[in-house]
């Protein structure tokens, strides 16, 4: 089991840190919500891209496990900032699509009540996408597996 966030998102949480407390120090507040609020919608767009990439055919459970251990990694992050209800928001989608890589029984994502109340912020395009790439893993030998935190596919 994964026991630590991936180097990519020590180093990204970390850059985003030293950056405000030294370069942005000076800026006013809501300047800087705004810097971390793009930053943070850049990165969760990019880290919920790598999944969805065509390259990858199948997901792996670690993978999955690995991706859950950054994303909650990034949260406890953005719980440390000011105004971090508005900043988490940004972060909905990316979690909540994680939680959908976990779920047992993916039939919960096909009926519509369950998905509504677990799955509103969860792309409609997307979902399935997912659920066929770690399920294809059950069922066929995988070409290329995912890992959070890495650009190699």
């Amino acid at each position: 089991m994964v026991s630590e966030p991936s180097n990519y998102m020590q180093t990204l949480t970390r850059y985003l840190s030293n950056i405000m407390n030294s370069t942005l120090l000076g800026l006013p507040r809501e300047i800087k919500e705004l810097i971390y609020f793009d930053a943070l919608s850049h990165a969760a767009n990019m880290i919920l891209a790598l999944p969805l990439a065509p390259e990858v055919k199948s997901i792996s459970k670690a993978a999955v496990a690995a991706l859950a251990k950054d994303v909650q990694y990034l949260v406890d992050f953005v719980d440390t900032l000011d105004n971090a209800f508005v900043l988490k928001e940004n972060l909905d989608e990316l979690q909540q699509t994680v939680q959908l890589m976990m779920i047992e029984n993916q039939d919960e994502y096909y009926d519509s009540s369950i998905r509504n109340k677990k799955f509103s912020r969860v792309d409609a395009m997307n979902g399935p996408v997912l659920l066929d790439k770690y399920a294809s893993l059950l069922h066929s030998r995988p070409q290329k597996l995912i890992y959070a935190g890495s650009k190699k596919l």
